[in-house]
C-alpha cells in the first residue's frame, strides 16, 4: 500500500517537475511579472497625486483590478466577479462548500482563458510561417559579392525587413533593401507586409534606389496610421560591382575597407518615410555611390542588433560589432555573420530580445 503511495506520488511530482528548469523561474519573475504589471499598469487610470501613501496604494490597488475586469470579456468578468462574491461570503460564513464552487468557477474562466492564448498562439504561429515565406529562403548568388542574411523577431511576428530584388530590366541589378517598421508584434508585421508590395512594385518602375524611396514614400501614407513610420536602407549592385545606396532613416551600413584595416559608416542624407509631407522628404533625400575593394565588407543591420542589452541592462553597441567583423574579416560572408550572431547570444545570455533583430552581409569578391 505504502509502496503504491509512493509511485503516484512519484508520478505526481514528477508531473510538476518535467521540463521545469531554473530558467523557467528566472524568465517568470525577470520578464513574465514586469511585462504583466506594465500591460496593466500602462493602460489603468493613474491614482491622483495624494500625498497619503496608504490612500495612493489603495487607489492604484483599486485601478489595477478596475483595468483587470474591463480585460475580461463581459460574461467572464460576471463569472470572476461572482467566484469573488462567493469566495467572500463563504469565508465569513465559514461555508467551504460555496468556498468549493468559487473555487470551480475561477478554474471555469481560466480554462476559458487558456484556450483563447492557445488559439492565439496557433493563429500566431501561422502568421509567423506566413510572414517568413515571404522573406527571401537563401541569398541569392552574385558574381561581385558574398551575400549572407539573418532575421530573428523579438515576438513571433515583427516589423523587420529585407530583401533581395532582381530586376532584369535595369541591366541585371540586384537590390539589397534592410527596413524596419516602427513598433513591434502583429501590427509591424501586417504593416511590413503592405509596404513589401508597394516595393516590389515599384523598384521595377524606378532606375535608383534614390528613386524608389521617393516613390514608397509618396504611396506609403495611405497604410501607415498616424505616428508610424518605416526606415529603409537600399542598394543597388550594379554588373561592375559598384553600389549605389540610398537610406530614408535607417542606421548607417557599416563599411570594413580591408586595404586601409578602416571602418566607416556609409549615411547618405535621409529622413523616415511616412514622417514628413510637402517636399520635405525628396529635398533631404541623398545618393551615394561606391566601388568597394576585393574583400571589403558591407554590414546592414536593423537597431536591434546594436541595442541588444544583457541582464545589466548594457547594450552590445557597434564597437563590438566592429570588433567581431575585425576579428573574422578573412572569413566568408557566412562565418562572419554567424559569428556576429553566436557573440550577440553569448553578451544577451538568457536575456529576452527586446526589439527584431536583421544583419544582411555583402563581402567584395
Amino acid at each position: 500500500m505504502k509502496r503504491r503511495i509512493s509511485t503516484k506520488a512519484k508520478k505526481l511530482y514528477d508531473f510538476y517537475k518535467s521540463d521545469l528548469t531554473i530558467k523557467d523561474v528566472e524568465k517568470l519573475i525577470v520578464r513574465d511579472v514586469p511585462e504583466l504589471y506594465d500591460f496593466y499598469a500602462g493602460r489603468m487610470e493613474k491614482p491622483g497625486n495624494t500625498k497619503n501613501k496608504p490612500h495612493r496604494i489603495i487607489l492604484f490597488i483599486k485601478n489595477l483590478f478596475i483595468e483587470f475586469l474591463e480585460q475580461l470579456t463581459p460574461i467572464r468578468r460576471i463569472i470572476f466577479s461572482g467566484a469573488l462574491v462567493i469566495y467572500l461570503l463563504s469565508y465569513l460564513n465559514s461555508d467551504w462548500q460555496w468556498a468549493t464552487i468559487a473555487f470551480v468557477l475561477v478554474c471555469l474562466l481560466i480554462a476559458f482563458e487558456l484556450a483563447d492564448k492557445l488559439t492565439a498562439k496557433d493563429e500566431l504561429a501561422v502568421a509567423r510561417k506566413i510572414q517568413k515565406s515571404l522573406m527571401p529562403k537563401a541569398p541569392p548568388y552574385n558574381d561581385q559579392y558574398e551575400i549572407s542574411c539573418f532575421m530573428e523577431n523579438a515576438k513571433e511576428v515583427g516589423g523587420d525587413y529585407y530583401d533581395f530584388i532582381k530586376c532584369e530590366n535595369t541591366t541585371g541589378k540586384l537590390y539589397v533593401v534592410v527596413g524596419d517598421i516602427s513598433g513591434k508584434g502583429m501590427a509591424a508585421a501586417l504593416h511590413m507586409v503592405q509596404v513589401q508590395s508597394i516595393l516590389h512594385q515599384t523598384i521595377y518602375n524606378c532606375r535608383t534606389p534614390k528613386e524608389i524611396l521617393s516613390s514608397i514614400n509618396k504611396n506609403i501614407k495611405r497604410i501607415l496610421p498616424l505616428g508610424s513610420f518605416f526606415t529603409v536602407c537600399i542598394a543597388s549592385i550594379n554588373p561592375d560591382g559598384s553600389l549605389l545606396l540610398s537610406r530614408a532613416g535607417h542606421l548607417p551600413v557599416l563599411y570594413y575597407q580591408k586595404n586601409e584595416n578602416t571602418f566607416k559608416n556609409l549615411l547618405p542624407k535621409g529622413i523616415g518615410i511616412g514622417i514628413a509631407e510637402n517636399g520635405l522628404f525628396d529635398s533631404t533625400l541623398e545618393e551615394i555611390c561606391i566601388k568597394p575593394s576585393k574583400n571589403d565588407i558591407l554590414v546592414f543591420y536593423t537597431d536591434g542588433v546594436i541595442e541588444t542589452r544583457n541582464k545589466f541592462k548594457q547594450e552590445y553597441g557597434e564597437e563590438r560589432l566592429r570588433q567581431i567583423i575585425s576579428k573574422y574579416k578573412d572569413f566568408s560572408s557566412n562565418e562572419i555573420i554567424n559569428s556576429i550572431i553566436e557573440n550577440i547570444s553569448l553578451f544577451r545570455d538568457d536575456t529576452p530580445s527586446h526589439d527584431d533583430f536583421t544583419l544582411v552581409i555583402l563581402k567584395a569578391k
